[in-house]
């Protein structure tokens, strides 16, 4: 059970972009499974009311983490758009990754979709499902810091799957590395504050810089 939890998103991804080629049926798939797969495991495998289901959901005292996710979110931001800024001519083949996303969907109103859900959608169910639900799973069998790590590891295992295809070799698996730091600092800041929001905050900023990437750099 506990391998389908961590691979399953990663799959999700790669039914998506690498075998179908599709954004829109990959945010379908991916989000469909962060969304469903906690319900499913609680109220049906595990025959647990809704309240026992959601208790992984973490929002107590919001406010003292909201500092610490606008300027880690910040930083991120300034980092990602300064980092292909100054490189983007060495890591980044327009010929390239123009065509393969206009393949995987993103044009038109497609790219407002994407816009929307990497800025909303994207860090509100990635955070409930890695800093929540899996988190709260984790450390019950395995402790704390195993518990960071594993969220951080398989959390940017899937990104690998859509960086290699946008970016030069090593550059693309690279970029995997600040994902995985970003993801053991969101554990730890979930812990810290027992709450999601911080880390949401902080993960839709870095989202914002990714989306400028592409409108600056690679449009």
């Amino acid at each position: 059970m506990r391998f389908i939890l961590y691979y399953g998103p990663s799959v999700m991804i790669f039914i998506g972009l690498q075998v179908f080629s599709s954004v829109p049926l990959t945010f379908w798939l991916f989000y469909s499974w962060l969304c469903l797969v906690p319900l499913i495991d609680g109220l049906i495998i595990q025959r647990k009311t809704w309240r026992e289901t959601l208790n992984w959901i973490c929002f107590h005292k919001p406010h003292h983490s909201i500092k610490l996710g606008l300027i880690s979110g910040v930083i991120a931001f300034v980092s990602i758009l300064g980092g292909v800024a100054v490189l983007h001519d060495l890591i980044i083949n327009k010929e390239k990754a123009i065509p393969l996303l206009e393949e995987w969907g993103i044009t038109g109103k497609g790219i407002i979709i994407m816009v929307l859900v990497l800025v909303i959608i994207n860090p509100i169910l990635e955070e409930t499902y890695w800093r929540g639900y899996m988190h709260t799973k984790i450390v019950e069998r395995k402790g704390l810091r195993r518990a960071i790590f594993i969220t951080a590891f398989f959390y940017s295992l899937y990104h690998l799957l859509s960086l290699v295809p946008i970016f030069e070799w090593p550059v693309n698996v690279l970029f995997v590395i600040p994902v995985f730091v970003a993801g053991l600092f969101w554990g730890w800041m979930r812990h810290k504050y027992n709450t999601m929001i911080g880390t949401m905050v902080s993960h839709s900023l870095a989202d914002i810089g990714i989306v400028c990437v592409y409108f600056f750099f690679i449009r």
